[in-house]
């Protein structure tokens, strides 16, 4: 199986410059590589009201998913940097809208970090978790 469009899951974690650095490595050493590099400004569940009243705080995470996005690339070195394109997605589950993002394009292999959560915390909480079981694709997490 070629390898060839990698999905990073990204946030500001060590786990996601993990992910990054090694989706960075596997697309060097393939010119044919394309990385997708991810994130997912989490949106709490409001209604028309509160939404509107949210509005300002709702633009001030997308323009820091922006810059987040944007110093994830700059990090993928020049090379498979050209190779890179950075996908801002909103939604209350980061898990349930990277699921739905890799069932719309055709990629390869997913690329998530570990944050380091162990016992009943992973089980409940981790997006990686989550993206290991519901992930339609091969998943591989960098600890």
């Amino acid at each position: 199986m070629a390898v060839n469009k990698l999905l990073v899951a990204f946030d500001e974690s060590e786990g996601a410059d993990r992910a990054l650095a090694m989706a960075a490595s596997l697309a060097a050493v393939n010119p044919e590589a394309h990385v997708d590099v991810v994130y997912v400004v989490p949106i709490p569940l409001l209604d028309e009201t509160q939404m509107a009243n949210f509005k300002d705080i709702l633009d001030m995470m997308i323009s820091d998913g922006e810059d987040l996005l944007a110093e994830a690339e700059q990090k993928m070195g020049e090379d498979v940097a050209a190779r890179t394109d950075s996908l801002l997605l909103t939604g209350t589950n980061p898990a349930t809208e990277i699921v739905k993002l890799i069932g719309q394009r055709d990629y390869d292999l997913l690329i998530v970090g570990n944050r380091g959560l162990s016992g009943l915390k992973e089980y409940m909480g981790s997006v990686s978790h989550k993206l290991l079981h519901a992930s339609p694709i091969p998943v591989l997490i960098a600890k």
